[in-house]
């Protein structure tokens, strides 16, 4: 049951699996992305579902703002690009992240209930999104050497499929959360040597389970977020995985290739 609508009104904000600080963070949610609200506690969480992707987890109350069902419902026309791009408030501002929604902006304003902003940055309408190879490759390069963090999908800080999922929310392209999740869409690439620019790569562990994702440049060079070199890095690939550059060691066992767009 929804209680009520509401949208990130932070720069990123994290989703917990329990409502307590000390939770795991399943991952976030940037400024602007909308969330229906399924529950709320006492001392301030919310339970939410991520309308980007259906993501449930916990949020505090005073990150998001309350909206109405009609403006929930209205469609998104700008995602900002730049990495320097902030949002002034009354009390200062803040940075944003690339992908974030500016959701209900106009002109360079935007007003949720109470709550108002002025974009500062660089903006792209939806409407001329157009998926091609130069803009994945410029968009993924926006996010090279940001740190490894676990549920993170931020400049600040990314996981494997955090980061595969936001580049692709720049070309308009929603995929699920999940590397697990995003191994089950798009068409399956044979061979390596078949691969486009954009093609995701997905790799497992010992047990055969699928534990990482990352974007394919070419058919030797992949793009991903990665715990063992530390950040968003640009690494070869063959078939048989990834060689680490930094490690000079093989860090990734080749699963299979999808093709999304």
């Amino acid at each position: 049951m929804t209680l009520a609508y509401a949208v990130c009104s932070v720069s990123v904000m994290p989703l917990r699996a329990e409502p307590s600080h000390r939770a795991e963070q399943v991952s976030q949610l940037l400024f602007g992305e909308r969330m229906e609200v399924l529950a709320e506690e006492k001392n301030g969480w919310l339970q939410v579902r991520c309308e980007w992707d259906d993501y449930e987890g916990w949020v505090k109350k005073g990150q998001v703002a309350i909206i109405t069902y009609k403006e929930y419902r209205k469609p998104l026309h700008y995602y900002n690009t730049g990495i320097t791009d902030l949002v002034q408030v009354e009390h200062g501002h803040f940075l944003l992240s690339p992908g974030s929604s500016l959701f209900l902006m106009k002109r360079r304003d935007i007003k949720w209930g109470a709550k108002e902003y002025s974009f500062k940055g660089r903006k792209v309408a939806l409407k001329q999104i157009e998926a091609s190879a130069e803009g994945l490759r410029a968009y993924s390069k926006l996010f090279a050497g940001s740190p490894y963090q676990w549920g993170g999908r931020s400049l600040m800080g990314l996981d494997c499929s955090g980061f595969t999922q936001v580049v692709y929310k720049l070309l308009n392209t929603r995929i699920p959360r999940d590397a697990s999740q995003q191994a089950l869409i798009g068409e399956t690439v044979d061979f390596l040597q078949e691969v486009r620019c954009g093609d995701l790569a997905f790799f497992d562990n010992e047990e055969g389970r699928i534990n990482h994702v990352g974007i394919l440049l070419n058919d030797h060079t992949i793009i991903h977020a990665t715990e063992t070199s530390g950040c968003v890095v640009t690494d070869p690939i063959d078939n048989g995985g990834i060689i680490s550059k930094q490690l000079r060691m093989r860090t990734h066992k080749l699963r299979l290739i999808k093709r999304v767009f």
